[in-house]
């Protein structure tokens, strides 16, 4: 798992790379601040399986919520930036043996996540740039539903690595819009009353849509 993420960092990195072309000015400064927001939608990429029932699988649905983000540019290249967002919620649907309980339960999160930036100067007005750091990941408001409702869950928290590649548009007046794609390493351990623990690999891409301003 570490692997792909170290895989797919790479790529981010590669392709953001390809958009460097020659410039004669900086799109940023030291010292800029840059706040963002906008739509977030969280995709998850991975499944769990309880050990106690033999081909079970269960996946958290894809949800969308208000994401924020700002960015300190510590040099004309480097920024540091911590994404934020409004709580997202996520249906969890059984599936394979167990694929009868249908929706079983939900659950909310935080992601914030930590990245240090590279932003590639093009001499025009699109600003891109990769990054790569780590995410923390708060579940709460845990609930079982349908065929297990009634039953206590509990999902721990997660802390794994992240990687971005984003594009900034420049407006008048420092305005700006923009586009995000993170991948992010999300492992987390449930507790259903009456089972052990099991892995989940949640594991989303996380895009978002943005609008911004440098300060």
């Amino acid at each position: 798992m570490k692997s792909a993420l170290i895989k797919r960092i790479g790529i981010a990195l590669l392709a953001g790379s390809t958009l460097l072309t020659a410039s004669t000015a900086s799109a940023y400064q030291a010292g800029d601040w840059i706040v963002r927001a906008g739509a977030a939608g969280v995709y998850p990429t991975g499944e769990g399986k309880v050990k106690e029932i033999p081909g079970s699988k269960v996946e958290a649905d894809s949800a969308w919520s208000l994401g924020l983000n700002g960015t300190y540019m510590a040099t004309s290249n480097i920024g540091i930036e911590l994404l934020a967002a409004w709580p997202f919620k996520h249906d969890i649907d059984c599936k394979g043996s167990i694929s009868s309980l249908g929706t079983c339960a939900s659950t909310k999160h935080l992601p914030p996540t930590l990245t240090v930036q590279y932003h590639f100067d093009t001499g025009s007005k699109f600003h891109p740039y990769v990054g790569a750091g780590v995410n923390y990941t708060y579940f709460f408001d845990e609930k079982t539903k349908g065929g297990l409702k009634g039953l206590d869950i509990d999902l721990d928290s997660s802390w794994g690595l992240a990687g971005e590649i984003g594009l900034d548009y420049e407006l008048a007046n420092n305005w700006m819009i923009g586009g995000q794609i993170y991948y992010m390493d999300i492992d987390t351990k449930a507790k259903l009353e009456g089972f052990s623990k099991f892995d989940v690999d949640i594991d989303p891409w996380v895009y978002l849509i943005t609008v911004g301003k440098k300060f």
